[in-house]
């Protein structure tokens, strides 16, 4: 402060062992001498001295001494040097002598390392404190305990695990809906809560190490203000004057850190617990809290956005709302998997039916699960089969070649022949799955409430789901069907296109199936990559040639394929009346030989006889294009139930559910704001016994519009529907008479749509509503279902039977 000695060289300084200069040198203003007289001084006087660190740090603590003060220095009898000998000799490691000096570089990294050990020091000593604290706490707990009555202590645990349980809901609550609407809002709060807890431990460590003296006492604290002065357009003053108003503002946000993170510990610690004690209603509960803002977003959005006037600005909201709906309903289903991944195959493949977006996200959901540690497959498996693997697998693949939403597919060789082979392992947890399933029934009856359900009744889907879910488990019973419908193939010679996996029965379990391996490419890989590329998929040459070659009316290649998919279909369902329920395009795939492998048999459908018949009847009453008969069967024979039960209706919905063919209705948006037919006359009822045929349809049909075909199933299904109502005692109209009936229906609806009155005036209605915007769609997404998608002239629907 007031001290004037002038500079001096190194070599001007006292011994280190005259105490006497070394006070007289004290009188004088260290400010006085440069950095390297003083790292000299310093190291001499500590030497001298030889104080331990431990004392010198316990002679700080009591005298609240400070480096970098502008009190008088000790003198040669008192062990503390401020804080600034020990920090410089314990960074250079007590050198003994003088050393030529690094410049400031040198001095900043061992004082970065020395700050960096006693920081490690700090934590340690930290963590030490804490489990003591706690430790004390918990035996004090426990006297209390054990000197309490047990109903006291009982109703007192009960009274803090409701709290608890309480706070960790409304955490969750808060945290998907901030999540959901404001996300950066809750990044930035989670920042600010780490900083929060981090702040005490670096200010702990800071105190510790004493960086924060030597911070202060350094050149760069010297320099800062006039840097920060000459650099800033606001004068110090004025900086100050901010600070002073902005430190109430920061102060609460400080004090809303520290308590989302204290509410951040309580809501881990209770979902943890909760898991344990009730897995499936704490999965439920977590589902509903981040289904909920989407569902509410939904419910707002769908009111405001229809109170705008111009029709370009209300889609380019309701757009705008798919996009922000699909982004996150993927991230529930990577986040959830299980069930709700079924749920995307099915959204994923509805392409006339879904928004672009919706599309794209659940597209990418279909077939990549996240991979369970190989870890838990092996133990899965040598469980099973009660021996290692190496018992019976010469080769085992850790990485697998598929994960499904059930079961994870590994690649294996046999030990005993050196075959190669597939592994299937159950991967997943039955009462979870049908949890999820439950899950989505209420989700579909909360958006039948809310009037989001677009006029379907989703309920009776979920429904269905429930009745087959669990038989996927079993893969025992996957395996017996597969043997099954092997030999249903061959009977009805289909063998030469349709291809299944073999199991390797003494190595099939409940929760272990071991397939040959099939050798090809799989139909989703496909689809994905013509979808990535916005181009049609070109179909392999082997699957052309060998699905063209079987005497099909077919024209080869993609149709020909779906054709073999037709007649496969047909045979199981209406012939043998049990059929696979699950055909997603990952259950299929194009085989070296060109042959369709069907993959997958967990998920198989029994239909009913009445069903069954019911169906054929239904099938040739659409082959011959008799809307009454069609409409009357559905009336008389079938669980849908419409508000209006006209026969247009009814016929539309028919073509619409049990029929591949392009028509107005099947390419509706089931999610359109407002004008879809669906709203106009609601399904009251749907049908449960035919949901997964239905769905399958539904599946097919998205895959055909990819590949660019428009073929019906029906027509395909005509001679199996014949033979099996002829077999039970039914009168079937001739060949004949029902392409004469179709050609008389066919010619009095054009009558009709080109005078614009009674049903044709209604179609012209419907196809104006399906194809407005609906070919520009096709062209910027590549959704279009044949080369002259493009055009509303050359559009497939306009040249379809009925719709």
């Amino acid at each position: 402060m007031g001290w004037d000695l002038p500079h001096r060289s190194p070599s001007s300084l006292p011994p280190p062992t005259q105490s006497a200069a070394w006070d007289a040198l004290m009188k004088k203003s260290v400010d006085d001498y440069s950095d390297e007289e003083l790292d000299l001084l310093l190291a001499n006087r500590e030497r001298e001295d030889g104080g331990d660190d431990e004392e010198e740090e316990e002679t700080d603590e009591e005298k609240g001494t400070c480096a970098g003060s502008h009190a008088s220095l000790p003198v040669s009898g008192d062990k503390d040097n401020h804080g600034l000998g020990r920090g410089r000799g314990r960074g250079r490691g007590r050198e003994s002598g003088p050393r030529q000096s690094s410049g400031g570089v040198g001095r900043w990294v061992s004082l970065a390392c020395g700050a960096l050990g006693t920081a490690r020091h700090a934590l340690e000593s930290a963590a030490g404190n804490t489990t003591a604290v706690a430790t004390a706490a918990a035996v004090r707990t426990a006297r209390r305990v054990a000197a309490t009555p047990r109903h006291l202590v009982a109703m007192h645990v009960l009274a803090v695990a409701g709290r608890s349980v309480r706070g960790a809901a409304l955490h969750g609550v808060a945290q998907a809906f901030v999540g959901c609407y404001l996300p950066s809002l809750l990044r930035c709060t989670r920042v600010a809560a780490a900083l929060a807890v981090a702040a005490p431990v670096a200010r702990r460590a800071s105190d510790r190490t004493g960086l924060s003296r030597r911070v202060a006492h350094s050149r760069l604290s010297r320099i800062a203000p006039a840097v920060a002065e000459l650099f800033l357009p606001l004068s110090p003053d004025v900086l100050e004057d901010v600070a002073d108003r902005v430190a109430p503002a920061l102060a609460f946000a400080a004090r809303v850190a520290a308590a989302y993170a204290r509410s951040w510990v309580r809501f881990v610690a209770v979902r943890a617990a909760l898991r344990k004690i009730a897995p499936n209603k704490t999965r439920r509960f977590e589902y509903a809290v981040r289904v909920a803002p989407i569902v509410a977003s939904y419910g707002v959005k769908k009111k405001l956005i229809s109170r705008k006037k111009e029709l370009a600005r209300r889609e380019a909201a309701w757009e705008s709302q798919h996009r922000w709906g699909s982004v996150q309903m993927e991230s529930v289903i990577h986040d959830f998997g299980g069930f709700y991944r079924k749920v995307g195959q099915i959204c994923g493949t509805a392409k006339q039916m879904m928004p672009d977006a919706y599309l794209e996200c659940f597209s990418r959901t279909m077939d990549n699960n996240r991979a369970v540690p190989f870890r838990c497959i092996r133990r899965t498996v040598e469980r099973s089969l009660g021996a290692k693997l190496s018992v019976h697998f010469s080769d085992f693949d850790p990485k697998p070649i598929a994960t499904a939403s059930i079961a994870q597919v590994h690649n294996a060789t046999l030990r005993s022949n050196g075959k190669k082979v597939v592994v299937k392992v159950l991967v997943a947890d039955k009462n979870s799955m049908v949890g999820d399933v439950r899950s989505m029934l209420h989700t579909t009856l909360v958006l039948k409430r809310l009037g989001l359900d677009n006029g379907v009744d989703f309920p009776t889907i979920f429904r269905a789901y429930l009745e087959v879910i669990e038989g996927e488990f079993d893969f025992t019973a996957e395996a017996s069907k597969i043997g099954e419908f092997t030999a249903l193939f061959e009977q009805h010679g289909l063998a030469g296109r349709v291809v299944l996996p073999d199991v390797v029965q003494e190595l099939s379990t409940t929760d272990v199936m071991v397939m040959g391996r099939v050798r090809g490419i799989k139909l989703l890989s496909v689809l994905n990559r013509a979808r990535q590329r916005r181009k049609r998929p070109v179909c392999p040459a082997s699957a052309a040639t060998r699905h063209a070659l079987i005497g099909s009316s077919a024209c080869g290649g993609w149709d020909g394929v779906f054709d073999t998919i037709f007649k496969a279909w047909g045979v199981m369902l209406l012939r043998h009346g049990h059929y696979h329920s699950d055909p997603h395009p990952g259950n299929f795939m194009l085989a070296k030989d060109g042959r369709l492998a069907i993959l997958d048999w967990g998920q198989t459908q029994v239909a009913p006889e009445s069903y069954r018949m019911h169906l054929c009847r239904l099938v040739l009453a659409m082959v011959a294009e008799d809307y009454s008969q069609v409409a009357q069967e559905v009336r008389l024979h079938s669980q849908v139930q419409l508000e209006r039960p006209t026969t247009e209706a009814l016929a539309a919905l028919c073509y619409a559910y049990f029929d591949t063919r392009p028509t107005p209705l099947a390419e509706v948006n089931m999610m359109d704001l407002n004008n879809s037919p669906f709203l106009q006359n609601r399904i009251t009822q749907n049908t449960q016994e035919g949901f997964f045929t239905i769905r399958s349809v539904f599946l097919l049909r998205g895959m055909m519009a990819t590949c660019g075909v428009s073929s019906s199933m029906v027509v395909a299904w005509e001679e199996d529907a014949r033979v099996v109502l002829k077999e039970a005692g039914f009168v079937v109209p001739s060949v004949m008479a029902s392409r004469s009936r179709r050609m008389l229906s066919r010619a009095w609806l054009s009558v009709q749509k080109t005078l614009n009155v009674g049903v044709g005036a209604r179609i012209n209605t419907l196809e104006a509503f399906t194809a407005k915007g609906g070919p520009d769609k096709d062209d910027r997404g590549g959704r279009g279902t044949g080369a002259g998608a493009s055009s509303p002239l050359n559009d497939p629907r306009r040249n379809s039977t009925m719709w």
